[in-house]
């Protein structure tokens, strides 16, 4: 077989070809990030993977066509024969695979992805465009995880990663992918929420309709960045890791400008100095999550920067800090299973292995053995706080709720339950890392983690409805004049219902009577719970605002955000106890 090194693509006139370099990708391909001895499988699996996405993107070519050479690209991958030149990149590919032990499934999943783009299928729902990323997106990430010989703890984070990119390309190429190929990735669906149709890409400037859309689909990407920005923490190769980073920075970049310019009009690419500034900051935040020396990464992760526990976090000990990512790694990490998109088995597996890790955590004769892996963060933070087993016990319940349901109009004792599972119990392992664990702190906990809840159940109504759940209870939708088997069959519709608003507005006084409540159980030494009191805080926050924004159906997926400045200013006065209860 030919050395993957020195195989050609000598494309003769009529045969498919890649239009496109590396260079010329919106994010890295193979930098000089990369160690040299694995640069030139990167750009074996590039090649294979961009002609394969040029020959189902060719306008010119008839979809059987299409669907005929991707076959035959395939089969040169799994043979490692064929006799046309424009087989090269996939002879190339297969050299590379038999050189390093890499799994041929990353590339043949691509393909299944490329098949559809020949057929020209469209995005229903969001959930069609995930899908589809799955295969179009994320075995790169996992190719390159492979290759580097890294943990595929890291792959939620860089499945993130890669299906967050391949939909900022989308946006960017909405009205070209539109006019020249008659494709559109965003979901179809969107377009009619927002009273527009799909043809609207055609003009050269975004309507209303193709605005809403597009600052949907980017708030969906924000979300995806934040769960990679766990990625850099997961990975141990130092090269890797910061171009993870970087990459992560640049496509925030890229995210924010598109707020700000229309795709429609012109090509919207990050500037040179954005570049530069991403760049920069890849690499420290690169550096800031190096594994330790000598261990495999560690479950403990940053909270996302964004996001409103960021700073009552940050500004913590570093060992009450350490702790307290250890706890929201592990926490990301089984809602990563239950939000995810394999099947309901799949997932259940992966819970019950959760289940067993956390239980060979409290194990003397297991324990030892995780706290050499990525559990250690978590597995010091039990010993140094005393955290009870049962409440990790009752996040894994919570997200099971999820797995088996989808919980939809859940009656009282139900939400309850659900409640107390998935933040009444990290209230209770939180308090105990600030400093307390008396009964008087356990109280505010699961006061303060009901509000939580149910202040996300309010902000998150529109998402939550697309993914097919409906968290709001089934009382207050009674008292509302609605049949609750209406959320549970219909959890969008139900959102459009005229008196749907009253369930909502009686939804957030009860959220408003459990942030009092938990102020007024705030009792004893105050001081350790100083980030609480800051979580307390800026939620309180988001629940006004909210209120203040209306429940009308359009305004649904409009969510409050809290400036930096301002969660600061809030942290920095928990912390300094100027910061007065709601």
């Amino acid at each position: 077989m030919a050395d993957f090194r020195t195989v050609q693509n000598p494309a003769q006139p009529g045969e498919p070809t890649a239009r496109k370099a590396a260079s010329e990708e919106n994010f890295p391909v193979a930098s000089r990030l990369i160690p040299a001895r694995y640069r030139p499988h990167v750009l074996a699996f590039y090649g294979f993977v961009r002609l394969a996405d040029d020959i189902a993107d060719d306008p010119h070519v008839e979809p059987d066509m299409k669907i005929a050479q991707l076959d035959a690209l395939e089969r040169a991958l799994v043979s490692g024969v064929g006799n046309r030149a424009w087989l090269a990149p996939a002879l190339q590919l297969k050299a590379s695979l038999t050189a390093t032990g890499v799994s041929g499934l990353h590339a043949r999943q691509m393909l299944q992805a490329f098949r559809r783009d020949a057929q020209g299928s469209h995005c229903r729902q969001w959930a069609d465009l995930l899908l589809y990323c799955r295969y179009s997106a994320n075995p790169v990430g996992r190719f390159l995880l492979e290759l580097h010989g890294e943990s595929m703890v890291a792959a939620p984070a860089a499945d993130a990663l890669c299906t967050a990119l391949q939909i900022l390309n989308h946006i960017q190429d909405c009205r070209e992918d539109w006019v020249e190929l008659g494709r559109c990735y965003l979901p179809l669906a969107w377009f009619e929420d927002a009273g527009g149709t799909v043809e609207q890409l055609v003009e050269k400037a975004a309507t209303p309709a193709v605005r809403t859309v597009i600052n949907r689909s980017l708030d969906r990407v924000d979300e995806l960045l934040a769960k990679a920005a766990l990625l850099p923490g997961q990975v141990g190769n130092t090269g890797l890791r910061l171009e993870a980073a970087i990459i992560i920075r640049l496509a925030m970049a890229l995210s924010r400008r598109l707020r700000r310019r229309d795709p429609l009009a012109d090509r919207v690419e990050v500037g040179l100095w954005a570049r530069l500034g991403a760049v920069l900051s890849g690499v420290g935040r690169g550096i800031a999550q190096r594994p330790r020396r000598g261990q495999p990464p560690s479950l403990a992760q940053p909270v996302e920067e964004g996001s409103t526990f960021y700073w009552p976090l940050r500004l913590l000990a570093a060992e009450r800090r350490r702790a307290m990512f250890a706890i929201y790694g592990f926490c990301r990490a089984v809602d990563d299973i239950a939000d995810g998109t394999a099947t309901p088995e799949a997932k259940r597996v992966g819970l019950a292995d959760w289940r067993r890790r956390v239980d060979a955590l409290y194990s003397p004769a297991t324990a030892e053995v995780e706290r050499r892996g990525p559990l250690r963060d978590l597995a010091d933070a039990i010993d140094r706080f005393d955290l009870p087993q049962a409440e990790f016990h009752a996040v894994i319940d919570g997200m099971m709720m999820d797995v088996d349901g989808p919980v939809c109009a859940p009656e009282p004792e139900e939400l309850i339950l659900y409640c107390r599972r998935v933040a009444g119990a990290v209230g209770l392992l939180s308090v105990r890392v600030f400093g307390r664990s008396d009964p008087g702190a356990d109280a505010f906990a699961l006061a303060l983690g009901d509000s939580l809840q149910l202040t996300n159940i309010l902000r998150d109504l529109g998402e939550d409805a697309r993914e097919g759940r409906c968290y709001m209870p089934a009382d207050l939708i009674r008292q509302a004049g609605i049949d609750p088997a209406l959320a549970r069959t219909d959890p969008v519709g139900i959102l459009s219902h005229p008196q749907f608003h009253q369930a909502c507005t009686a939804l957030a006084a009860r959220a408003e009577s459990r942030f009092h409540e938990a102020g007024r159980l705030l009792t004893g030494d105050t001081r350790p719970l100083w980030p609480a009191l800051a979580m307390m805080r800026l939620y309180y926050r988001i629940l006004l605002r909210l209120c203040r924004r209306g429940w009308a159906p359009g305004l649904l997926d409009q969510r409050p955000k809290l400036s930096k400045l301002e969660k600061i200013r809030v942290a920095l006065g928990s912390l300094l106890g100027r910061v007065p209860r709601p």
